[in-house]
Parts: C-alpha cells; sequence; structure tokens
C-alpha cells in the first residue's frame, strides 16, 4: 500500500501571512537558467487529475457553512491554505513504485518541502484537517494478463455507480461522492504523463554531473526504459477518499495525527471488494467451474448449491445485467449476496462463452493476491536515483 494524491486545509492563519504566501504562488518556481527548464512549480489551483506531478496551494478566505435550513454555503474565513500535491511524486518524482506508507509523516513531508519552499513558517501538519486521500494497491502483471483483467472487467456492472462508470481498454473509473475507484494500467499513463518530463528532468541532471558528455543522451534513455518497462509490468488499483466519506465517519474532517493507517486500508479493501464483488478479505476467492462447485457444496445444502452455481455460471458468461433480466430482483441480489459471503467470483472464470485461456484466473486486485507489490523494486542502477533529486522531476 502507497499513498498518491493528498488535499491538506490549513489551521487559520494571520492575513499578512497569507497574502505573501499569494505572492509567492505566483513567482515561486524553479528553473535552470541554462535551458530554460522547469523544475518545479508551485500552482495557485486546482490539479488537473491525478497524475499532475505539481503542488497546489491556494490561500482561502471563504469555507463552506451549513445555514439554518441545512444548505451549504460559502462565507467569508479567517484565512487558510489549501495544500494538494501527489506525495509519491513529490517524495520519488514518479509513483511506478515505492512510495510513502505512512500517511502522518506523508503528510509531515509535504508540508515541510511546500515550507521550505516558500520560505515560510506554516502551522504543524498533525493539525492540518484532511480532506482527500488516493490510497494504491500496485499488482505485477504481464501486459496480456493486464489487457485480459481489463476485457473481464467490461462484465462487471455496478449499479450504483453504473451511469457515470469510464471504461477504455487500460483502465476503469468508478466516480462517487464518498469515493471513487480506479483500476489502471501504469505503462499507457506513464508514457502519456510522465516519461516527457522526466526526460527532460534527466537531460539537465546529467548535463549538471557530467557535463557535455555524449553518452549524456543514452544514460537518460537508460533511465525511462527502465522504469517503463517496470510500468508496462503495473496494474495499480486506488481509491480516492473524499472528504463527504471522512467527515461521514469522523463527523468532520480528521487532522492528519488523527487519520491512521488501518483506517485508510480497510476503506481501500472495502471499496474494491464492493466494485469487484469479490469475496471477504479473509477467504481464499475461488472462480473456476469446478473450485466455485466444491466451495458451494461446501457451504450450503444441495439445492440451495445447484440454484447458486447456475446463478454463478449465467452471471460468469453473460455478466450482471444479463442475469438480472433472467432472475427476479429479490432471487438475484440473494444469490449475489450468498456467493459474495461464499468467496466466489464470477470475474475471470473458465466457463465463458468463447474459449479462453486467459494467464489470470487466479488473480485478484487484492492484497492476498501473490502478485501485490510489497518489496522494493529491483535492486538495479536504473532505479537508483536520490529522492531528494527525483523530488524536482515531480
Amino acid at each position: 500500500m502507497a499513498y498518491d494524491t493528498i488535499k491538506l486545509r490549513s489551521p487559520y492563519m494571520d492575513d499578512s501571512l497569507v497574502r505573501r504566501i499569494e505572492q509567492q504562488c505566483i513567482l515561486r518556481s524553479g528553473m535552470h537558467l541554462g535551458t530554460g527548464e522547469v523544475l518545479y512549480e508551485l500552482h495557485a489551483g486546482e490539479l488537473l487529475g491525478s497524475w499532475d506531478s505539481r503542488i497546489s496551494i491556494k490561500p482561502m478566505r471563504e469555507e463552506h457553512v451549513a445555514d439554518k435550513m441545512g444548505r451549504v454555503q460559502m462565507h467569508p474565513c479567517e484565512p487558510y491554505l489549501l495544500v494538494e500535491a501527489s506525495v509519491h511524486k513529490v517524495q520519488l518524482g514518479h509513483n511506478v513504485y515505492g512510495g510513502p506508507t505512512v500517511f502522518l509523516q506523508a503528510a509531515r513531508d509535504l508540508v515541510a518541502l511546500v515550507e521550505m519552499l516558500l520560505q515560510t513558517d506554516l502551522p504543524a501538519a498533525d493539525h492540518w484537517t484532511v480532506h482527500r486521500v488516493d490510497v494504491a494497491n500496485v499488482f505485477d502483471l504481464t501486459k496480456p494478463s493486464i489487457k485480459q483483467f481489463f476485457e473481464s472487467m467490461q462484465l462487471l456492472s455496478f449499479p450504483r455507480r453504473g451511469k457515470k462508470a469510464m471504461k477504455t481498454a487500460n483502465s476503469v473509473y468508478f466516480p462517487g461522492k464518498t469515493t471513487t475507484v480506479k483500476f489502471y494500467h501504469k505503462g499507457p499513463e506513464f508514457q502519456v504523463h510522465d516519461a516527457g518530463r522526466l526526460k527532460r528532468f534527466f537531460r539537465i541532471l546529467f548535463s549538471h554531473l557530467y557535463g557535455t558528455d555524449t553518452q549524456n543522451h543514452e544514460r537518460v534513455e537508460r533511465k525511462v526504459r527502465a522504469l517503463q518497462r517496470l510500468a508496462d509490468r503495473r496494474l495499480r488499483v486506488e481509491v480516492e477518499i473524499h472528504a463527504d466519506k471522512l467527515q461521514y465517519d469522523f463527523g468532520r474532517c480528521p487532522t492528519a495525527a488523527e487519520l491512521t493507517d488501518e483506517y485508510l486500508q480497510r476503506i481501500h479493501d472495502s471499496e474494491i471488494e464492493r466494485v469487484l464483488r469479490e469475496g471477504k478479505q479473509g477467504m481464499e476467492t475461488v472462480r473456476t467451474e469446478e473450485a466455485v462447485w466444491q466451495r458451494l457444496q461446501s457451504l450450503y445444502e444441495p439445492k440451495r448449491a445447484h440454484f447458486l452455481h447456475a446463478c454463478w455460471q449465467v452471471m460468469a458468461t453473460r455478466g450482471d445485467e444479463k442475469a438480472r433480466e433472467r432472475y427476479s430482483k429479490t432471487a438475484f441480489y440473494r444469490s449475489r449476496k450468498l456467493l459474495e459471503e461464499a468467496g466466489v467470483s464470477w470475474r475471470g472464470s473458465d466457463v465463458f462463452i468463447v474459449a479462453n485461456d486467459s494467464p489470470i484466473h487466479d488473480f485478484t486486485p487484492m492484497r492476498v493476491d501473490r502478485r501485490f507489490c510489497y518489496l522494493p523494486a529491483r535492486n538495479r542502477p536504473e532505479y537508483q536515483v536520490s529522492r531528494d533529486l527525483m523530488r524536482l522531476a515531480a
């Protein structure tokens, strides 16, 4: 597990200090004078997306307040800051591997970096409130396996988020009010959003280290190709936890010191289970025809096991929507609930109508899967770059 984009709100601050920060946000950027390349930039606005590598700093003088009728409107208040950034990219310059795993430390590091860049004393990070956290799990799969995974996802239906869901050949996106669930192949995303930026950074870095050495171009290409190879084998599963979810669970947006890693991982697991209709975390998920039949036989009496097995076959071959048409509403949702409780999945099964020798029949994007990435990347020189230097690439 690693953290990616987080959004923090500072305690109320002195107005003169915030005015000074506003001027810094407009002017503050790091530029290589020899090439004109921007090394880092403080951005006084919203980030373009979760892939954005900049640090967003928004001085605010209004906040949402509910009136007597329960309507939420913006009202003037004492000034404060909103800081949003990918703490993964802030630390490493990319989010292919590694990344912070302790939320409080990640928040402290982000606030300390902003404090250093602005050359301004800020309130302690422990007292900043949290308004967004992206929790990511990463899995090591071959490119054909990742392609097969997204093809199998086309059969899934998530009723509450189905209308807004976005499915492509390399990603699946389920937006929601309290959380947003994202599955995506890191390889194509890295190639579009990160490769060019890192090439520019490495060109500046190697020019500084080695001067006008003719080998600099090959050094740059070797570094970026190494990261691209890793990205091509990475399936990222992210849950974006919104302020609404944090307010519901805590009664308000919690401070960075109040938010625990256990809580964030639990939210990630529960949201992924809801989307994938997988079994519980502690039970091994089964999906092949024989394994499903053995599981149902061991848990339910024969008549119910036969009915559930038939329902599972329809969902595995035709998808949720067709199964919902075939069975009554009560029978469908009851059967699906019992299949979930039994740890049975109909995604990536071996009973597709078209013959399918899928390499990922036994894959589930949960921490129990053997392809879950929890160790450091391989100890090769292509991946070894100073963390402080890579921060400049963010």
